[in-house]
């Protein structure tokens, strides 16, 4: 059995991007330690917070505080910015027991980008003799941390994240049920909540960001690239999946 968490880059114009952080699951206790010294030396360096959400929008953008203190915050200017992203991938990139996927397509849609991808993951584990299941940045149902939602609160999140989560799930629905490899209706893990759906975000950042340097007849020239997350992403070079065009497959 493989553990799969998935996180989604790409615009609104030209397509999306999918990437996959696969683990087996003998590895993955090991897999999150790594992740968690990255959390310490990022602390140690810069006084990020152990428990502060990494979104890589907003950490390579300069937008939200993301230290303990003021001062510290002050000092967290795009330099340390952009040596966060590469020490998270770093320290991750320690761990063997790991591979990295981004499946890119033209459709716009996240959800049948997302069915297409599924269908990969199905072809991928019949080849490694395996089973996934599929973890994907998403409304769980649960408010801010150290929130403390009244009842109506709490029953519109539910309701929001099973109306969110509906594609989704008919993509898992949707295969037999007698071959299919993939376990279960997808699992919504709330960034917030999930420090491998945070590392997929700052995968798949750097992973799009590549794609769209190298690839401008698909992606236009009209934004500029981040030089930045792509540096980090490129961290991770031994664990692309093999086959791929520096871990990224396009589909169309």
């Amino acid at each position: 059995m493989h553990l799969c968490y998935i996180d989604d880059s790409g615009d609104s114009k030209h397509g999306v991007t999918l990437t996959a952080i696969i683990i087996h699951e003998d590895h993955w206790s090991g897999v999150l330690a790594a992740w968690l010294v990255g959390r310490r030396n990022i602390h140690s360096a810069f006084g990020v917070g152990k428990k502060q959400e990494l979104h890589a929008n907003h950490l390579y953008k300069g937008r939200k505080e993301y230290c303990d203190t003021p001062a510290q915050q002050a000092k967290f200017g795009q330099s340390p910015r952009d040596a966060t992203g590469r020490m998270m991938l770093a320290a991750l990139a320690k761990h063997p027991g790991f591979t990295v996927v981004t499946v890119g397509t033209s459709d716009r849609s996240k959800s049948k980008a997302y069915a297409r991808f599924v269908a990969w993951l199905e072809d991928w584990a019949a080849k490694e003799s395996t089973h996934l299941m599929l973890f994907y940045d998403g409304q769980q149902g649960l408010d801010y941390p150290d929130s403390n939602p009244d009842e109506a609160r709490q029953a519109d999140l539910w309701e929001t994240a099973i109306r969110d989560a509906k594609p989704y799930r008919e993509a898992h629905r949707g295969l037999d049920i007698d071959t299919r490899l993939i376990v279960e209706d997808v699992i919504m893990q709330d960034s917030r909540y999930s420090q491998l759906i945070q590392a997929a975000d700052l995968i798949a950042y750097g992973a799009y960001h590549l794609h769209r340097q190298e690839h401008p007849e698909i992606w236009g020239t009209g934004d500029v690239t981040v030089s930045a997350a792509i540096v980090a992403y490129k961290k991770l070079s031994n664990h692309w999946v093999d086959g791929s065009d520096k871990g990224i497959i396009w589909l169309d």
